[in-house]
């Protein structure tokens, strides 16, 4: 306990969107650095690495990458490793999490006056990692990547949540 200290907040958010895409081969989430000039007067930034055109299209429509934490700004930065396919994205999220067994399925509903409802549905597991917190015996945070999307992403008309545990 004498070296417990807390974790800034955008280390935090960071390990976040690093825990989301850990299981997938085709995105690397690199860690935080210092910005001392930055142009857009960011303090610190994390770089993401896409092996996949499609895959970067997806996340660089759908990704933050500005975010402020009181008088602190973090900025992402994604970098397209395959630079080729075609600029045609039908489902985002699909393409994102493709390949990452943390996203059980993408499902689209109609209600009763006919309005599309989509959903990614993640995995019923924890993500979880040491952040410093001592609000955890372990210092861990631990949550669902359905609520880390809900941070991550611009969410315009899709719904983030944890299919039941019931389906296996």
């Amino acid at each position: 306990m004498a070296n417990m200290k807390l974790e800034a907040p955008w280390y935090t958010y960071q390990k976040k969107v690093a825990a989301l895409f850990a299981e997938d081969n085709d995105i690397k989430v690199n860690g935080i650095y210092d910005l001392d000039n930055d142009i857009d007067g960011a303090n610190y930034g994390f770089d993401i690495e896409v092996r996949k055109h499609d895959k970067f299209i997806a996340l660089d429509r759908a990704m933050k990458k500005r975010i402020e934490f009181g008088n602190v700004k973090l900025k992402i930065t994604l970098y397209d490793e395959e630079n080729n396919g075609i600029d045609d994205t039908l489902n985002v999220f699909s393409l994102i999490f493709s390949g990452n067994p943390i996203m059980k399925d993408v499902k689209t509903i109609i209600d009763n006056v006919g309005v599309h409802h989509n959903y990614v549905r993640f995995a019923p597991k924890v993500v979880q990692f040491f952040n410093d917190d001592l609000s955890d015996y372990n210092g861990n945070w631990s949550g669902l990547a359905a609520d880390i999307c809900k941070e991550v992403f611009n969410q315009v008309d899709t719904y983030f949540c944890t299919a039941s545990i019931d389906e296996g």
